[in-house]
């Protein structure tokens, strides 16, 4: 096995330095200290920080992120800036007017979250001005819209080095491209290399109970440092317990290390995003962000779901982080069915789990090694 990824070190702050800092925080919108050295917790606590628009990571809204996440327990944070395309099909790939946070934003949004303790995941991604899912982008010209695409990664690479970004992400659900251009993401990553002096990783789809697609099908992964995982599993199609979820997270866990025992990938994983609405269907389409009606809205299935994952899935000894999508201390959806947690009974859940003393109980093991 390889040894631990060595991320980046900091210099921890105490007395009259931690002073110092909580002040200088203060001052720019950045209130508060992470109660925990994330040096010393080897699994990724994370929340997901997302810019939709291009105030989404302004001055005070970000001291309330990074506030509000190390509030919640987190160690760690990824941040998603979004370059934009205009339709599913388009070559062009751009900095969004509205919708793209400034870059100016991005890095204090990362060296804000830094100072404060939390190490952050770079993980920007591209939309579809139509809406479409990004996963569902084919563009005409595939050759073209690759050469804009790597434009964006070495900006964002950039970016994440001069702020001092813990670890890049080079691609979200980019499916149509991961096996149609191996040759091109092999550069790309290398370049990237070049650029960002740090950990890489890849945000992959999650896969059919068969193991094709998503991210059984990348073909890069011995050129990174993890294996990312968008882990929208479906798990149920109807209520069921706790005990139920959790075994039914272990069939898609199982397989994944049964994958990568078959690959020789000695490289760790995690959940580059996972989340559920507080809808109906959250259990058996938890990608879905279709509308729901006003008799759909469950936000106990969402904490249901929360709580499962917390369970034995969570101790998985392989899985080496998990960043929950999405986390708005803004949030006005309290009562309404979309992703963040916050102001609902998920949000108490994973309080709860991150804020343990113990946060990760240890597991010695898999049910696959369990079985054997």
């Amino acid at each position: 096995m390889r040894p631990p990824i060595p991320l980046r070190r900091r210099t921890l702050l105490s007395g009259a330095a931690l002073t110092t800092a909580s002040a200088a925080l203060a001052a720019c919108g950045f209130a508060g200290v992470s109660r925990r050295d994330p040096t010393t917790a080897p699994f990724m606590h994370g929340l997901a920080l997302v810019g939709l628009s291009g105030t989404d990571f302004a001055q005070q809204r970000a001291g309330r992120l990074v506030e509000s996440s190390t509030d919640a327990g987190a160690d760690w944070v990824s941040i998603s800036p979004g370059w934009y395309q205009p339709t599913l099909d388009s070559n062009q790939i751009r900095p969004h007017p509205s919708r793209t946070p400034p870059d100016g934003d991005v890095r204090r949004l990362i060296e804000g979250a830094r100072a404060a303790g939390l190490r952050v995941l770079l993980k920007p991604f591209v939309n579809s001005g139509d809406g479409i899912w990004p996963g569902e982008i084919r563009p005409a010209d595939p050759s073209t819209w690759f050469a804009d695409y790597a434009s964006m990664t070495h900006h964002y690479a950039d970016v994440a080095e001069r702020a001092g970004a813990d670890l890049y992400c080079l691609g979200t659900d980019l499916g149509f491209s991961e096996a149609e251009f191996v040759t091109e993401w092999r550069s790309l990553i290398a370049d990237v290399r070049r650029r960002f002096n740090g950990p890489l990783t890849y945000a992959a789809g999650h896969a059919p109970a068969s193991g094709l697609g998503g991210y059984a099908d990348v073909p890069f992964w011995d050129d990174l440092d993890f294996i990312g995982i968008n882990a929208y599993f479906p798990l149920a199609d109807r209520q069921i317990s706790h005990a139920q979820l959790a075994d039914a997270w272990n069939v898609w866990l199982d397989e994944i290390e049964q994958w990568r025992n078959r690959k020789s990938l000695d490289i760790p994983f995690l959940f580059t995003e996972l989340g559920y609405r507080s809808a109906a269907t959250a259990a058996s389409q938890p990608r879905a962000a279709d509308p729901v009606k006003p008799h759909e809205v469950d936000p106990d299935l969402q904490a249901n779901l929360y709580t499962a994952f917390f369970g034995l899935p969570y101790r998985r000894e392989a899985l080496q982080g998990v960043f929950w999508w999405r986390w708005d201390p803004d949030s006005t959806d309290a009562k309404g069915s979309a992703f963040p947690p916050n102001g609902k009974p998920a949000e108490a859940v994973l309080r709860r789990a991150y804020t343990a003393p113990a946060r990760r109980p240890s597991y010695a093991g898999s049910s696959l090694a369990d079985s054997s």
